[in-house]
């Protein structure tokens, strides 16, 4: 009977409910309303994360297309310098691209890291929405059947004042 009661006071609208037991939230015990919230929670923090690491990586990817056009720039300065016959321009030019080929394979190998870790957010984000869409599935039907019971309740009590009637 003690189930009964527990689970029935899960369905109840929240005002009754809190009355009726006792602040259950506050001994530590989620009721299916707050622990569907707590997952929408989790879910909105995971686009969240999965936004943030998707930004930071075309923001290096733009940043790696400044450097690529930088470097090309660089390039056409030393050939330019080159055969202007300034030689000593033309190694500084070289000696900058050389700087910033490095700063572009850092920024290549920072931007495969992110990628790699937006793709692993993705994945756990689709299984956390798997799983909460689960438990929605579980709190309809415990919704479903607590509804059916109370009918049928209601109907046996009916029937029983129509029978104590007669």
């Amino acid at each position: 009977m003690r189930i009964f009661t527990k689970i029935a006071a899960l369905f109840r609208p929240k005002s009754s409910r809190r009355k009726h037991d006792g602040g259950a939230s506050s001994s530590g015990q989620l009721t299916l309303n707050d622990a569907r919230g707590k997952q929408q929670a989790a879910v909105q923090k995971m686009r969240r994360g999965v936004a943030d690491v998707s930004v930071s990586r075309q923001r290096l990817d733009l940043q790696g297309e400044d450097l690529q056009k930088a470097m090309e720039k660089l390039a056409q300065q030393s050939e330019k310098s080159r055969s202007e016959g300034d030689e000593s321009a033309a190694q500084s030019a070289m000696n900058r691209h050389l700087i910033m080929g490095g700063q572009l394979a850092d920024l290549v190998s920072q931007r495969d890291a992110l990628a790699e870790q937006e793709a692993m957010l993705i994945s756990a984000l689709t299984q956390l929405q798997a799983r909460v869409s689960g438990f929605n599935v579980t709190v309809e039907t415990l919704t479903a059947t607590q509804k059916a019971a109370s009918a049928n309740q209601a109907i046996a009590q009916s029937l029983e004042e129509f029978d104590g009637e007669h």
